[in-house]
Order: C-alpha cells, then structure tokens, then sequence
C-alpha cells in the first residue's frame, strides 16, 4: 500500500509541475506556436519521401526544418494552401515516361549517325521518386542569395501551376518519347 502511495504521489506531482510551467509561458513562445508547424503531417508518405530526399548525412532534423520553413512560405503568401500546393506540385512533376538511349551496335558495317532513343514506363511510385528528385534539383540551382527553403518553395509554386524548369523538361521528355513511340518494341526484354 506504501508503495502505490508513493508512486502514485510521484505521478501526480511532475504532471503538477508540468501544469504550472504551462501556464506561466510567455505570450512570445504561443505566438511562435501559433505559426503552423506542418511537421504534424511527417506520416505522410510523400512528405516523409521528400524529408528523406531533403536529407544529407543523416541530417533528419535539418531536412524538416526547410521543409516546414518552405510549408511556411507558402502558407504566407497562400493561406491555408501550402499542403495542397505541395501535392498538386508533387503530381504536376511526377513522370510517367522514361527515355533510354539505346546502346549501339559492334559491328562498324551499320553505324548510325543518331541516337536511338527507346521510351520506357515509369511505375507510380518511381515517377513520383523522380519528379521529387527533379524539383529538388531544380531548386539547388536557382540562385544561391535566397535561402534554400525559400527556392524550394518557388519551385513547387511554379510546378502546382504547370509552369517551370520541373514541368517543361517532363514535356519536352513526354515529347521525345511520343516521336520514338514506333520504338518501343525495341524496349522489351525477353
């Protein structure tokens, strides 16, 4: 009986504590509560995939902070929108066709001047893996005078938008795989 008296003392006092610490906070630490932290939604899929893409050297907390910080950029200009301009972003760059050059032939009797481009299907998963890759790429070669999170945030603007570098190389790609389509039995694999 002791022994539950003074564990059950010991639960209730730090959640006391914890109670009276909460109500003594300063009006500055809810105001920076009040700026969303879109860090709640990290169970999902694409986000996690983007934090992991985001991710170097194992830099885990790194890597949400400039997704949050560009969540909040967007959330700034566009109220309330930034989840949804990240998925239309996410699906806008996403790819669905893949281009291989076609290796060439030994024999020297039938060379060809051009290259042989073969279209190939990309999986779901894969293309949305590679449309994240290409926004990321994208926005590290914007200009280096603004912050990373803030190119970041651009880029999937733009993409949302079917505008940018993202979205008219994904284009120009679809474009070349429907001009080589009469190739694509040369794609299959036996």
């Amino acid at each position: 009986m002791l022994v539950k008296a003074q564990n059950n003392w010991y639960q209730k006092g730090p959640i006391k504590k914890i109670e009276v610490l909460k109500e003594k906070q300063s009006p500055l630490l809810e105001n920076q509560k009040n700026t969303l932290n879109f860090l709640g939604i990290k169970s999902d899929p694409l986000v996690k995939k983007m934090i992991n893409l985001l991710m170097r050297n194992g830099k885990r907390s790194k890597a949400e902070n400039v997704l949050n910080q560009a969540f909040q950029a967007l959330d700034k200009d566009y109220p309330g929108r930034a989840i949804h301009i990240f998925y239309l972003g996410i699906l806008a760059v996403r790819q669905d066709i893949g281009v291989r050059l076609k290796p060439k032939p030994k024999n020297r009797r039938n060379r060809q001047s051009f290259n042989v481009y073969i279209p190939r299907v990309i999986s779901p998963i894969c293309g949305l893996n590679l449309g994240m890759r290409s926004l990321l790429k994208a926005s590290r070669d914007r200009s280096s005078s603004s912050p990373f999170w803030e190119n970041l945030s651009k880029e999937l603007l733009q993409a949302s938008q079917n505008r940018g570098e993202v979205v008219s190389k994904r284009y120009s790609l679809n474009k070349l795989a429907i001009s080589n389509k009469r190739r694509v039995h040369f794609g299959v694999r036996h």
